[in-house]
């Protein structure tokens, strides 16, 4: 939460041009209302970072930062909330007045742990790195791998000693507190009060954030002690299930697709033939905040994992969880031959890798061959099976066009019909009903013309639409807040933003960029708001644009909501067809 009244940290934005500020550090080139330029905050040939001095916001629909004149200098100048607006309100002749001193500590002290966790992963990863020349076994296995100096020292690679304290007491000189090292995950607590060195006689490889911060590592055994390898533990800086490992490498690439592997060895081989444009999950099954993360920097992601059973299941996985990502084409590496990355290239080479790279698969292509393997399609029986077995992911198809494509291909593989599979694909979602004839209006809503998802984004899309216009024009709320109500959205964003619209009206006062984004904590968050503030509707008529989104969100949405509910088995398929109808 702010520490400053809002009416101030409203006053100090409005009295400072977006404009001036941002051009001082980025050179801007007017287009319409806005400004556009290259994006400070990642590499980038085109430009897609806009200005709207009017709206008083920055938004790159690049990499997705966004945020209004405090968010821009904090991120800029690796500023506190606190420093930003006190440097801002300076440069504007405004007398801030006394905060609280444990206020201004508490947010200070936050971005300052940051900085010593940093600092402390640092000392550790050079301590890692010079224990290599020392050991021969760090020494062979590294060249049993394949990597020279030169590539252990490039990826920040080391060797954590078979030692109880030797870190510890290392970071101890250095000058840090036991609890520090402790809050790094560097140590581990005894029961008997005695703290020792979380990795020992493990290779090391050192994490890094986006912004190349070292906030963690990964240790692999030298010998058969379990785990094969140990991540880091959770911290304020550190998950290993939300961060990438050598995402710092890939986001300046400047590749329009990035390779997604699962080891760190993996990764390592990738990038060493010359594919910068890699990343690696970090021992777990990759998550939805991964799928966000890579969709954020890139419009393409290769699925590469290990060719074995584990592996393509795990690639069937990470589908499914991509596939949540509506922009993010994605394609799969089908190793066959060798079981992982690493394995392929130094048994096949760069060159042979690069030509099965060219010819990668989408990922919809690679499930009907991958199935196909699984079934006789010779066989009726077993081609049900495939087709129930594909349309699982099917389902996932945001395109109505795409999957008439793929059903085309699945048609001639099986000599179904491609209506006959859409169908299935239909049944589905709308519940998983076995019987293939009872009730054809559910699958002609559910499988003909669009898919669940395309409306689902089609939904989100409007309701943005309409909280932008609604934002910047009191007229049109006054005249549209009776046909509005919190239930026409999903979001919690999406409410919240509705829910300080509202209440600002309400007052007789005007809605606040700087205002609304305060009420917003998480980085991903605040660039949503961005991005929806930053839309400008295209029309002549924004009063009977609104109508329209209104009617549209009530329209879609209360089918989208029949769906859900159907296929949540919350309603039967007689209550669905009277909610669709308008009779219940």
């Amino acid at each position: 939460m702010p520490m400053f009244p809002e009416y101030l940290i409203r006053e100090v934005a409005e009295k400072n041009d977006i404009y001036d500020v941002v051009s001082r550090s980025v050179s801007l080139k007017k287009t319409g209302s806005s400004y556009i330029g290259l994006c400070p905050f990642h590499n980038e040939k085109t430009p897609s970072f806009s200005v709207s001095p009017r709206r008083g916001i920055f938004k790159c629909f690049g990499c997705g930062e966004g945020g209004d004149v405090i968010g821009f200098v904090m991120k800029n100048e690796n500023l506190s909330f606190y420093d930003a607006v006190a440097k801002l309100a300076s440069n504007a002749g405004i007398q801030l007045p006394e905060i609280k001193k444990e206020e201004v500590d508490r947010d200070r002290k936050r971005k300052e742990k940051s900085e010593l966790l940093y600092a402390i992963n640092k000392d550790a990863a050079e301590f890692f790195y010079n224990n290599v020349k020392t050991s021969q076994s760090a020494i062979d296995y590294f060249k049993k791998r394949q990597l020279d100096g030169r590539l252990v020292k490039y990826f920040w690679l080391g060797y954590a000693p078979e030692s109880w304290t030797a870190l510890f007491d290392y970071l101890k000189e250095k000058g840090y507190t036991e609890s520090d090292i402790y809050d790094a995950g560097l140590i581990r607590r005894h029961e008997s009060g005695r703290y020792y060195d979380y990795f020992r006689n493990r290779v090391m490889f050192t994490i890094f954030d986006a912004n190349s911060n070292i906030i963690g590592f990964g240790g692999r055994v030298l010998d058969d002690s379990k785990p094969k390898y140990l991540n880091s533990p959770d911290s304020t800086i550190f998950s290993k299930g939300k961060n990438l490992y050598s995402l710092n490498i890939a986001r300046h690439s400047k590749k329009s697709f990035c390779i997604l592997c699962e080891g760190y060895m993996d990764a390592i081989s990738i990038i060493t033939a010359g594919h910068e444009n890699t990343v690696a999950t970090l021992g777990t099954a990759i998550g939805e905040h991964q799928a966000k993360t890579i969709s954020r920097y890139f419009e393409e992601v290769v699925i590469c994992y290990d060719s074995d059973s584990a592996g393509r299941n795990a690639t069937n996985r990470a589908i499914s969880v991509l596939r949540s990502q509506p922009k993010l084409k994605i394609s799969v590496l089908d190793l066959k031959g060798k079981k992982d990355p690493d394995e392929y290239i130094k048994t096949y080479g760069k060159a042979r890798f690069d030509a099965l790279l060219a010819k990668r698969q989408s990922d919809m292509e690679y499930l009907i061959e991958y199935f196909g393997e699984q079934y006789n399609l010779k066989k009726s029986t077993e081609i049900v099976s495939y087709i129930s077995e594909l349309s699982n992911y099917l389902r996932l198809i945001p395109s109505s066009v795409e999957l008439d494509v793929y059903a085309g291909i699945i048609a001639e593989k099986t000599g179904v019909q491609p209506s006959s599979v859409i169908a299935q694909v239909g049944v589905k979602r709308a519940g998983n009903s076995s019987s293939p004839g009872g009730n054809s209006d559910i699958i002609n809503v559910v499988g003909k013309g669009t898919a669940v998802s395309d409306d689902r984004e089609y939904l989100e899309k409007t309701r943005a639409l309409l909280l932008s216009t609604l934002f910047y024009d009191r007229k049109l709320y006054g005249k549209y807040a009776s046909a509005i109500n919190e239930k026409m959205f999903e979001n919690p964003i999406h409410i919240l933003m509705y829910g300080y619209i509202k209440e600002c009206f309400e007052k007789g006062e005007n809605p606040s960029q700087t205002s609304l984004i305060s009420k917003f904590e998480i980085k991903e968050d605040i660039n949503t708001v961005s991005g929806i503030l930053a839309l400008d509707v295209q029309s002549d008529d924004t009063d009977r644009a609104v109508s329209d989104y209104i009617n549209q969100i009530k329209q879609k949405g209360g089918t989208e909501k029949a769906l859900r509910l159907l296929q949540e088995g919350a309603i039967s398929l007689e209550e669905f067809n009277a909610m669709i109808n308008n009779k219940g």
